[in-house]
C-alpha cells in the first residue's frame, strides 16, 4: 500500500468516526425529554411513603389535596399543639390532625393553605386540588414578598411559609430544610419548572423555552407581580398576550393553553414588559408540573 492510498484510507477513517458522533450527538439530543428553560430551576416531586399504607389520612389526602409541601420528622409530634396552632381544624382524630394556617402567616384568606400533621412525624401542607370552581392555579404559591435575589419565590414559597410555621411551632423548624413536594392529583408527575424574569422600567425582559414533543405536561402556570404603585406590566408567549395588568398580584388565569406553549420541540419566547410611568420592576414566574 502506497502512502497515497494510506492516507486516503484514514481519511475515510477520520470520516466515520465524525459521522458516528455526530449521528450519536443528534440522537442523544433528540431523546432527551427535559424541559428547557433559560435560568429556570426544578423541583422533583416524590409521593411520600405513607401513602402505601392506605389508611385514613392517606385516602383522605388523595381525595382532597393538590399541590403540597411535606416533611417527615423526627416524631412523635404533639397533635393538641398542632391543632392551636391552626386557624380552622377540619378533622381531629387520635392519629392526626387537618385543619388550615390562617392570618399567623399569610395577609390575604386566598393564601390560606391546609395543614395535616400526623404523630408519627408528618407534617403536609398543601393548596386543595383543581376543580372546576376553583382551578387552584400552581401560579398561586409564588410569594413575590422578597423578590431580590430571584430565585427567592421558589425556595420560600408560600406553602414553605406554611410548613416553617407549624413545623416550627412544633418544635421541628430545623427539619424543614428536607422538604419535599408532591402533586396529589398528578400522581405520575416527577418534576415542577420554575423559569423567573424582571423587567426593568420602560423595559421588555424575555427567555426561551423549548418543550420536548415526547413530555407530558400536566399544568401550563405562571404568576406575575409590580409592587402597588408600579404600573402596569404585560406577560406574553410569542405573540400571545397571557394578561395585561395594572400592578399588584396575578396568577393561573388565563389559562396557557396547549396551543400557546405547545410540546413541540420549538423554542418559545416568554416576555415581561413593564411600564414607563414607575420606577418598579415587574415580575413573571412561568411554572410547568410535568413527567419526562
Amino acid at each position: 500500500m502506497n502512502g497515497k492510498e494510506i492516507k486516503i484510507g484514514s481519511l475515510l477513517v477520520a470520516i466515520i468516526l465524525v459521522s458516528s458522533a455526530l449521528f450519536l450527538y443528534s440522537r442523544s439530543l433528540s431523546s432527551n425529554t427535559s424541559v428547557f428553560a433559560e435560568g429556570s430551576q426544578e423541583l422533583s416531586l416524590t409521593p411520600p411513603t405513607f401513602l402505601s399504607g392506605a389508611g385514613t389520612a392517606a385516602t383522605y389526602l388523595e381525595q382532597e389535596a393538590g399541590i403540597a409541601i411535606y416533611i417527615n420528622t423526627t416524631g412523635p409530634l404533639n397533635l393538641d399543639t398542632a391543632k392551636n396552632a391552626m386557624s380552622n381544624v377540619e378533622n381531629f382524630t387520635s392519629e392526626y390532625v387537618i385543619g388550615s394556617i390562617g392570618s399567623q402567616v399569610y395577609s390575604s384568606s386566598d393564601d390560606y393553605p391546609h395543614c395535616f400533621v400526623h404523630k408519627d412525624g408528618w407534617i403536609v401542607v398543601y393548596y386543595l386540588k383543581p376543580t372546576a370552581q376553583n382551578r387552584a392555579w400552581l401560579g398561586k404559591i409564588i410569594d413575590w414578598s422578597d423578590t431580590n435575589p430571584l430565585s427567592d419565590p421558589i425556595t420560600n414559597n408560600l406553602l414553605y411559609d406554611g410548613l416553617f410555621y407549624i413545623a416550627n411551632i412544633l418544635g421541628k423548624g430545623d427539619e424543614v430544610t428536607n422538604a419535599k413536594y408532591y402533586h396529589f392529583q398528578y400522581s405520575t408527575a416527577t418534576k415542577l419548572l420554575f423559569a423567573i424574569k424582571r423587567a426593568g422600567q420602560g423595559q421588555t425582559a424575555t427567555f426561551n423555552i423549548k418543550i420536548p414533543s415526547d413530555v407530558t405536561i400536566y399544568e401550563r402556570s405562571w404568576s406575575c407581580y409590580r409592587l402597588q404603585g408600579g404600573g402596569t406590566y404585560t406577560f406574553k408567549i410569542d405573540a400571545n398576550t397571557i394578561i395585561s395588568s395594572v400592578e399588584g398580584r396575578s396568577y393561573g388565569g388565563p389559562e396557557i393553553t396547549e396551543t400557546i406553549l405547545p410540546a413541540d420541540n420549538l423554542f418559545h419566547v416568554v416576555s415581561i414588559s413593564a411600564s414607563t410611568w414607575s420606577s418598579n420592576p415587574a415580575h413573571v414566574c412561568l411554572i410547568l408540573l410535568y413527567r419526562p
